[in-house]
């Protein structure tokens, strides 16, 4: 009987001797190379989503409350609810540009909004995968307030 079993077993453990072999070789920690090399493929994809993401907007100011709601949840994510740094700086700029106008200030609101749960579909817990994102939303962040801030741009 245990030859039997001896006959059935060893073919099945030579067949994952190489898997076990490959879960070894996974396992090697990674060098600082790979390790920069990876960090930046996940920053040059998280850029390239969020410029492919601002293509879609019919205004800077809207891609600006998007790229703050954004921020915000990634923020609160990983520093708490009452972590509102983001979301003060977006009524900010929701009241200065708006001005009075409720059409206006709810498209504002709207795209805020939408960043928020773009991000939130996007993200469960704090990881490094949401520092490379904020990196990227800051970058862009700092873009278009630059294009904003320029007096020669295009209304």
């Amino acid at each position: 009987m245990l030859s039997r079993l001896a006959i059935f077993t060893l073919p099945l453990l030579l067949l994952a001797a190489p898997t076990w072999a490959q879960d070894a070789e996974a396992e090697q920690p990674l060098t600082a190379k790979e390790k920069r090399e990876l960090a930046l493929k996940a920053r040059e994809a998280a850029e390239l989503r969020v410029e492919q993401d601002m293509v879609t907007m019919t205004s800077l100011v809207e891609a600006l409350a998007k790229n703050l709601g954004q921020i915000h949840y990634l923020r609160t994510l990983c520093f708490g609810p009452n972590d509102q740094k983001w979301r003060d700086y977006g009524q900010q700029m929701m009241d200065t540009e708006s001005d009075g106008d409720a059409d206006r200030r709810r498209q504002l609101v709207r795209a805020f909004n939408a960043g928020y749960y773009q991000e939130k579909e996007r993200h469960t817990e704090c990881s490094n995968a949401v520092s490379v994102d904020v990196a990227a939303l800051a970058e862009n962040g700092r873009h278009i307030s630059t294009m904003l801030g320029d007096p020669y741009r295009e209304r």
